[in-house]
């Protein structure tokens, strides 16, 4: 009995270092910082920023940025290629809970999934300038059919008046921003300047402490949430709610995504909009 009981402990000194080394051992992806409102280069190549789940392909499994396993449909699987990809997982404007909901799940919904595109926009370990890298994407995502895998289409913008333009145009329609990168830029793990992000407001996270009684129409519901900064402040948040989100508010703790439009001399949000609980990914 000891001599099993020792041997046993020996497997688990195998095992538990490649188990908690797993997660850490996918490839660090690009991570966009924010546009500054001024051409830094000569142009950019220009998308929208999709409102989904950042994923990359290693070739064989599908990740989240942060290294957990997304556990998707075989049938869905077998459309990816052998190279690594990055991209979003996405069910259109303005379905980023649809998203969390379906592939955080470690029980893959075949009927959820079908909602579920792949939108592929870069190769990780393609070390050639971004219109390279995107032509040899292109050629490997059309090389077969694959209804749910799809090449996020770039357009070259040369002003800053244009970049303003295709913003509006994206926000307009439901969409959340623009992503640039700069032309004959590469590939850079980590927050780089060769991705960045532009919305016409900004996101923020906060944990819910303590809710405010609705008045008016509003009344036997939540008619506001406060909640509290990483730096202590708190300050509360009482638009962006539907009527369900009023009657079942986010939990007490919980952390939640609101946007706004910068912050005050006292550090407190300007116009502060409830957007959606944060999703641990």
């Amino acid at each position: 009995m000891q001599q099993a009981l020792i041997i046993l402990g020996l497997v688990l000194c195998l095992l538990i270092p490649s188990l908690l080394l797993a997660k850490d051992s996918i490839t660090p992806l690009i991570l966009a910082k924010t546009f500054k409102s001024s051409m830094q280069h000569e142009a950019y190549w220009v998308s929208e920023k999709l409102d989904g789940i950042r994923c990359y392909w290693s070739g064989e499994q599908l990740y989240t940025r942060n290294g957990n396993p997304i556990h998707a449909p075989t049938w869905f699987i077998k459309q990816l290629p052998q190279t690594p990809l990055d991209g979003e997982l996405w069910a259109g404007r303005g379905e980023y809970q649809t998203v969390a909901q379906t592939v955080l799940d470690k029980t893959p919904n075949d009927k959820q999934w079908r909602e579920i595109q792949f939108q592929v926009f870069d190769l990780p370990h393609n070390k050639a300038p971004f219109e390279q890298r995107q032509k040899t994407l292109k050629s490997i995502l059309e090389d077969s059919l694959r209804p749910n895998v799809v090449w996020v289409e770039q357009t070259q913008l040369r002003s800053l008046a244009a970049i303003n333009k295709a913003l509006e145009s994206v926000v307009k329609n439901g969409g959340e921003g623009l992503m640039l990168r700069p032309v004959r830029s590469l590939y850079e793990a980590g927050r780089s300047n060769n991705l960045l992000k532009l919305k016409p407001r900004y996101d923020s996270e906060a944990r819910v402490i303590a809710y405010q009684a609705g008045r008016g129409k509003f009344e036997n519901m939540m008619g506001a949430i406060w909640v509290e900064l990483s730096n202590g402040k708190m300050f509360k948040i009482g638009s962006g709610f539907s009527e369900l989100e009023r009657k079942e508010p986010p939990p007490i703790g919980s952390r939640v995504t609101f946007s706004h439009q910068g912050f005050t001399e006292k550090g407190l949000p300007r116009f502060a909009t409830y957007e959606r609980i944060k999703v641990d990914e």
